[in-house]
């Protein structure tokens, strides 16, 4: 793999002494050589960790740079020490500048790594072929830093043979380097903890003896990062192409190969990527392909990742819940996904006893962080396909388009009580649970040691139920069966139990940004004040001790609006708290 051009080699110079003299003498020279470049470079990292290398001369900052890493002299210690070295300095420029100062000599030494004075990209690019796994995978991780740290200098040409070399090469280990260098650009955040951070805060400055120069704050990695999803969007049909010809003749030596690319994927897609609409839409498609490659013999790890991708394509409670119109790709995929559960063709070919064993049981215990995965994928696009039919309903205004929204909706109730059931069997096949248990309650029981996709799934079998079950239409068509099976009711007495009746832990879930918590809260509040009366008969004897964690949730909340520490606008949710607090009062009067 070659990235740009190569360093012209030095010719040997002939010398007239004898050939023993000359070996010896030069032996002992490269071992001092290699003794000097070490101690650099430990003094290299040392003054990087204080955020400065002023102190360090010019000949010690170049001498590290000039050798290649590829040499055969090189050990596996002094490579991962070189490679670590380059990382550090990238990641600790990024970091500076993000604050708006640099250490000056940090800022000229990144500058003459760029400019690829040294023809770092080579030397890094060539350790993908390196024996020492661990080796490649550093290499990775520097190269991307590097390319991040590159910014406005960074060469297209660069991240044009990246993409090439993932195409071109018939090594597994240099295609995962090539995609590992792209995704970690697609996915990098501006956020990131950083190993100075842990030392000395984010207050943790260069010392008083430093030349500090000051950066613009705002300039971010944006420019890498729309310069990779461009070069990804040429060659994406390619490389979709070659990574179902992977899958669909698989071997054990491609998979780092196949989640990797799975991975870039799903980072492309995801909406922490913080990309716009229109870099994302073309990586929308052949996701049908993908859906179609979850077969009995492909292994669990693959199925893992490919879930993953799938689920954040249908991300239910961070975007599509929070819509009014639905985009066209992840409602397509609702529909596959709905379509799979109903010829069975899904759910029978989940490799669940296949499973390594490794969470929670041996071989033969099942693979439940993969039930999981499939659960939360059923029910995301059972949610998303009732929310755009009721999407298209609403927009009907005429009295026969609106009996033909109704038909659609009765259609589309049949067939989600028909995914449903096939879910629930699958579920009860593979997880010990009370046959007579309803999809409302087993869902927050498997989910209950994973908060966000609890949350998520939560808030997808609410919308569903609201959807079909609650929707306005005459009484006699509304089914039972799928009101005991959905009862938004049963879930959050069966969420509130699972968390011990504590209100410190709904507290925290609501200050959090890591789920969707205050969406869940806000729509169930909402719902048991239109449905109070089937609220409290579904909580029967559990009434006073759900109302009492809400009364001490609303407390709580209070506490923290009154010295102005809530982090967002609360004020829907108190208000909903005290009218359901008001209805309680008056019941149990």
């Amino acid at each position: 793999m070659v990235l740009g051009k190569a360093r012209a080699v030095s010719p040997l110079l002939t010398m007239a002494e004898p050939v023993k003299k000359r070996l010896r003498v030069a032996g002992k020279d490269e071992a001092e050589e290699e003794e000097a470049t070490g101690n650099d470079l430990m003094e290299f990292q040392q003054n990087l960790l204080n955020q400065c290398l002023c102190c360090m001369s010019e000949s010690s900052l170049r001498r590290p740079f000039r050798d290649k890493p590829t040499d055969t002299s090189w050990t596996r210690d002094r490579t991962l020490q070189f490679v670590g070295s380059i990382q550090l300095l990238c990641e600790v420029a990024m970091k500076q500048t993000s604050r708006g100062f640099v250490c000056s000599r940090i800022g000229d030494v990144c500058d003459a790594l760029t400019r690829n004075e040294h023809g770092l990209i080579d030397k890094l690019v060539e350790l993908s072929s390196h024996s020492d796994r661990f080796v490649c995978f550093a290499a990775s991780r520097a190269l991307s830093a590097f390319l991040l740290v590159s910014k406005t200098n960074v060469d297209p040409f660069w991240l044009q043979n990246l993409a090439d070399n993932a195409l071109s090469t018939s090594q597994p280990r240099q295609m995962c380097f090539s995609l590992d260098v792209i995704r970690r650009i697609v996915e990098y955040k501006e956020c990131d903890g950083h190993v100075l951070e842990e030392r000395g805060g984010s207050d943790d400055k260069p010392s008083s003896s430093c030349n500090v120069l000051m950066t613009d704050p705002e300039a971010d990695c944006s420019q890498v990062k729309s310069l990779c999803v461009k070069v990804l969007e040429a060659k994406w049909p390619a490389l979709v192409t070659k990574f179902d010809s992977l899958v669909s003749s698989y071997a054990s030596e491609h998979e780092a190969t196949v989640v990797t690319f799975l991975e870039l994927w799903e980072a492309l897609i995801s909406v922490k990527a913080n990309l716009s609409v229109a870099d994302t839409k073309p990586f929308y498609a052949h996701l049908d392909n993908v859906v179609m490659l979850l077969a009995p013999n492909v292994p669990p790890v693959v199925w893992k990742s490919i879930l993953n991708l799938l689920n954040e394509v249908l991300c239910y409670g961070s975007t599509l819940a929070l819509q009014d119109v639905l985009a066209e790709e992840p409602c397509a995929l609702a529909h596959l996904v709905v379509r799979g559960v109903k010829d069975s063709r899904l759910l029978d070919g989940l490799p669940y006893r296949g499973g390594s064993g490794r969470f929670g049981g041996g071989v033969g215990d099942g693979d439940k962080p993969l039930l999981k995965k499939i659960v939360l994928l059923v029910l995301k696009a059972v949610a998303v396909t009732v929310k755009e039919t009721r999407c298209d309903s609403s927009d009907s205004s005429l009295s026969s388009d609106a009996d033909e929204a109704d038909a659609d909706m009765a259609l589309i109730e049949r067939s989600i009580r028909e995914v449903l059931r096939k879910l629930d069997q699958c579920v009860k096949a593979l997880v010990p649970f009370h046959p007579e248990t309803p999809v409302a309650q087993w869902v927050v029981q498997l989910f209950a040691d994973q908060d966000d996709a609890l949350i998520e799934s939560m808030v997808c079998c609410l919308d569903t139920a609201v959807g079909l079950v609650y929707r306005d239409s005459p009484v006699g068509q509304v089914d039972t069966s799928l009101r005991r099976i959905l009862s938004p009711s049963a879930t959050f007495v069966e969420f509130v139990k699972a968390v011990s009746h504590e209100p410190d832990v709904l507290l925290d879930l609501l200050v959090s940004n890591e789920t969707c918590f205050l969406l869940y809260l806000l729509r169930t509040l909402k719902f048991v004040r239109r449905n109070w009366e089937e609220f409290v008969r579904e909580c029967g004897a559990e009434l006073d001790n759900v109302m009492t964690m809400l009364i001490r949730l609303r407390l709580a909340i209070d506490r923290l609006v009154s010295k102005d520490l809530f982090p967002y606008n609360i004020g829907p949710v108190l208000r909903l708290l005290e009218k359901c607090e008001s209805m309680y009062e008056g019941n149990t009067q």
